[in-house]
């Protein structure tokens, strides 16, 4: 489990570091809407994948 912690700490820093290439101070409304979407894509997706995932997962402790 710690591992995996941090390896998602990795893969965010990775990301972030990525992103960072992407970001222009003259003009910011592009970088943050884009990051603000794809977050929200994101949500919908994992709220789309929750429930099969638990009925998946029923009767495992």
């Amino acid at each position: 489990m710690v591992a995996l912690f941090f390896l998602s700490i990795a893969l965010g820093t990775a990301i972030a570091g990525w992103l960072a290439q992407f970001y222009d101070p003259q003009n910011e409304v592009p970088y943050f809407s884009s990051l603000g979407i794809a977050a929200m894509a994101l949500g919908v997706l994992l709220l789309l994948v929750a429930r099969p995932v638990l009925n998946l997962m029923r009767g495992v402790r």
